[in-house]
């Protein structure tokens, strides 16, 4: 599969999650958390940057869980553009646990297909034994 495809596949699956309201966002009203929902606020996942996402790379688990589903994209795109990054390394640690992982609704079978389409994405592209234990992880969790 290409990157665009890819990115197709991922923008489809998660066109129907919801932007989470401001105060659902992140779970903790500590500063580190604050300044991630006050760098979200507004923005759709299409709409965070790539140095945004760059500057943010380890934050993917401080959102709340509907926020997670809502701005994975943004993050997914940032790392399949560049699968040895610590934007990759960051998302798949967070891929391969169970913190914040349920959403209201859940995650719909497209979406979970996309997030399995995106770690064969990136198994094929990284040669990090690193990576390759936590995308062998996180595939048992989003199969």
């Amino acid at each position: 599969m290409e990157l665009q495809e890819l990115m197709q596949r991922i923008q489809i699956a998660f066109t129907k999650a919801h932007q989470p309201l401001e105060d659902a966002i992140v779970c903790h009203a500590c500063k580190e958390c604050l300044e991630l929902r006050d760098g979200v606020i507004g923005h759709t996942p299409d709409q965070l940057t790539d140095s945004w996402v760059d500057h943010n790379f380890d934050q993917l688990p401080l959102f709340s869980d509907d926020a997670k589903r809502y701005y994975l994209p943004a993050y997914l795109r940032v790392s399949a553009c560049n699968p040895d990054s610590t934007v990759t390394q960051f998302v798949l640690f967070s891929l391969k646990g169970d913190h914040r992982w349920e959403p209201s609704g859940g995650y719909s079978k497209e979406q979970k297909q996309a997030i399995y389409e995106y770690l064969q994405f990136i198994e094929a592209r990284t040669i990090d034994e690193n990576y390759q234990k936590d995308i062998a992880k996180a595939k048992s969790v989003w199969k």
